[in-house]
């Protein structure tokens, strides 16, 4: 009897064993594990009505298990429940009749069941509660891809924070230069952001598992008999799914828009990434270059030019996914125990597709990305050392007090520019700097590529050191 589910569905449910001790950082999955095809099959019309085949079977059985239907009637709707059965073209010239995606369905499959089956399949149910469960194991199943998506991101995040954590670069604040840091500093900010949007996903399966509901029209298990909450129970438990919360949640959904609203927070993440990666890009700054296939052209009329692509799809889908996401959080707002204005399903299917195709973009952007050290050397210099500032200060202050020694470096600057020398032309010029300082050490303080140690380790501590829930790292 339990546990009959089928395939198409069975591995959708991958149980979570709670967050103690969940690492973020290292699940080894490739890019190829990120796939938008299994997400939009998951929406399409055979995946869509296999879950709904399933979820009235689990029903069956869970009612046969209590005693409310006959087990040989458990038995033959879980054996007919198959898609093959309910072919898109009977259901489609169904539809038309009756106008109801259920009733369509329903009385498709009912010509393949016996007179056990007929009678007692979706016995006591509403369609809300079934569509609503089938879409609980939809986002449960993209939720799972999701997942793969973002621990591909953070593994090729954390090889490049690896490879370039003593690269420098420029720091850059309210768009001036401020003070060098390396690349790999850079992209280990964005591995931990990442890390904490996949904790994020993973905190919303925990409640979107819980949602499996068979609560009745207006949800008081009305029609359900003395059984119901046994019943909807047993069914969650058939269907993979973990004990579902007591109180019904169809007139609110804030799980659903829960969802949605951390794949909004991801795609402006994916936003400020692509658009960071699109001005690094430009010719005046010139860092990076994003990889391209040979043939591809950047323009019609300027053969020279090279044109980023993947950061601006990431900047687009920051805009676009967060809409969607605002129409799934407006569906909080419902009129009394619930109400059909929604229409849930295609704004989630956009969504979870756009998703992960905005991640995937990212994945491959990020993979061919092509690293110019020597340009990040030469913007650093463009402000003559003067970038340096702080570590002579901090140098010098070793010599005199701090106050004295910020204020001597500053005469040093102001003097430079008045000059219109470096700053190592204008410290070695001060006798109150050379006092101190050889024209080697000066030459030491003001070379970027002299990492602190602390920045390195900084960088290794992230992407070596699993974050888990509660956990201060």
């Amino acid at each position: 009897m339990g546990g009959i589910i089928t395939k198409i569905a069975k591995v959708r449910h991958v149980a979570l064993t709670g967050f103690g001790a969940v690492s973020v950082l290292f699940v080894p999955v490739g890019a190829s594990a990120c796939a938008v095809t299994p997400v939009r099959d998951l929406f399409a019309y055979d995946a869509q009505t296999q879950i709904i085949l399933d979820v009235e079977a689990a029903m069956a059985r869970a009612q046969a298990a209590h005693g409310v239907i006959p087990v040989a009637a458990a038995e033959e709707i879980t054996a007919n429940a198959r898609v093959e059965f309910v072919p898109q073209e009977d259901f489609d010239a169904e539809y038309q009749i009756v106008r109801h995606r259920m009733v369509a369905l329903l009385n498709v499959w009912r010509r393949t069941l016996g007179p056990a089956g007929d009678q007692y399949v979706h016995y006591g149910a509403t369609t809300v509660d079934i569509y609503g469960t089938t879409t609980v194991l939809q986002l449960d199943g993209a939720i799972e891809a999701l997942d793969q998506c973002l621990a591909s991101t953070i593994g090729i995040m954390s090889q490049m924070a690896q490879d370039y954590a003593q690269t420098p670069m420029i720091g850059r604040t309210l768009g001036q230069h401020a003070q060098p840091i390396t690349f790999g500093k850079k992209v280990s900010v964005w591995v931990d952001e990442y890390a904490r949007h996949r904790e994020r996903l993973l905190q919303v399966r925990a409640r979107l598992r819980r949602s499996a509901i068979l609560k009745g029209a207006v949800g008081n298990y009305s029609g359900l008999g003395d059984h119901a909450i046994a019943v909807e129970q047993s069914f969650a438990a058939e269907l993979g799914l973990d004990a579902p919360y007591a109180a019904d949640w169809s007139g609110t959904r804030d799980v659903l828009a829960e969802y949605a609203l951390v794949l909004g927070l991801i795609a402006r993440s994916h936003q400020r990434i692509g658009q960071e990666l699109f001005l690094l890009q430009g010719t005046d700054i010139g860092e990076l270059r994003e990889a391209q296939r040979a043939g591809v052209v950047g323009s019609s009329s300027m053969p020279h030019k090279r044109n980023p692509r993947a950061p601006e799809r990431l900047v687009h889908a920051g805009r676009t996914i967060p809409r969607l996401a605002e129409i799934l959080g407006d569906d909080v707002v419902n009129l009394f125990e619930r109400d059909n204005t929604s229409r849930l399903t295609p704004v989630l299917e956009d969504i979870s597709v756009e998703s992960v195709a905005a991640i995937r973009t990212l994945n491959g952007l990020l993979s061919g990305l092509e690293v110019d050290r020597e340009r990040m050397l030469e913007n650093i210099a463009l402000t003559r050392g003067f970038a340096m500032s702080q570590r002579v200060a901090f140098a010098l202050s070793d010599h005199m007090p701090r106050v004295e020694a910020e204020a001597l470096v500053k005469d040093v600057i102001a003097a430079a520019l008045a000059a219109d020398i470096g700053f190592a032309e204008a410290l070695l010029a001060d006798e109150r700097v050379t006092a101190h300082f050889e024209a080697e050490t000066i030459a030491q303080l003001l070379d970027p590529a002299r990492v602190d140690a602390p920045a390195i380790r900084q960088v290794e501590r992230t992407v070596s050191q699993p974050v888990s829930e509660g956990e201060d790292p």
